[in-house]
């Protein structure tokens, strides 16, 4: 601590280091590839009967909560795409779900206060089951079957999204995230 006090060199090394926007594009991008990563790892080795946490739907939503709708749809859309691209099944249908769910929990959020974890969670339930609702329906108007994902993943993947959703606000809060 005592170098960076002493040395000019050091001071301007650690400033690189904390702030500045090359530090924030290195943040941003360690951030949303490490969700993508964190999605794959955790759906292929602990879904729950088929069913896991969506954690870039809800990432999604924390951002459209904490950030407004703008830039939770561009992360929604690029994650979405991530998505598409793992699964072999109505391309695009999860761009624009993730775009659509930013937006309106974008635009809620200006109704209801989602800064806060209970409403974020039970904002996060309704969404993910409308989400799941909806790619059903993409389903039925693209490939001609309803894409139904079994009772298990409509009745817990909601809950473990508004768990998680509430977990999320609480840690961004705990972590300064809106400094």
């Amino acid at each position: 601590h005592l170098i960076f006090q002493r040395h000019s060199r050091f001071r301007s090394c650690k400033v690189f280091l904390t702030r500045g926007p090359r530090m924030n594009a290195l943040r941003f991008t360690a951030f949303y590839l490490g969700a993508m990563l964190l999605q794959w790892w955790w759906n292929t080795h602990f879904s729950y009967w088929g069913a896991a946490p969506q954690f870039l739907l809800v990432l999604t939503l924390l951002i459209a909560s904490r950030r407004g709708p703008v830039p939770s749809m561009l992360a929604g859309f690029g994650w979405g795409l991530f998505l598409d691209i793992s699964r072999a099944e109505l391309f695009g249908a999860s761009a624009f779900l993730l775009t659509g769910a930013g937006y309106v929990a974008g635009m809620v959020r200006k109704q209801i206060d989602l800064r806060a974890a209970g409403p974020l969670a039970a904002c996060t339930v309704f969404v993910t089951l409308g989400v799941l609702l909806t790619h059903g329906f993409l389903g039925l108007v693209f490939a001609k079957s309803f894409e139904h994902f079994g009772w298990r993943v409509w009745l817990f993947t909601p809950l473990m999204n508004g768990m998680l959703a509430a977990a999320g606000a609480i840690l961004w809060d705990v972590a300064g995230g809106d400094r």
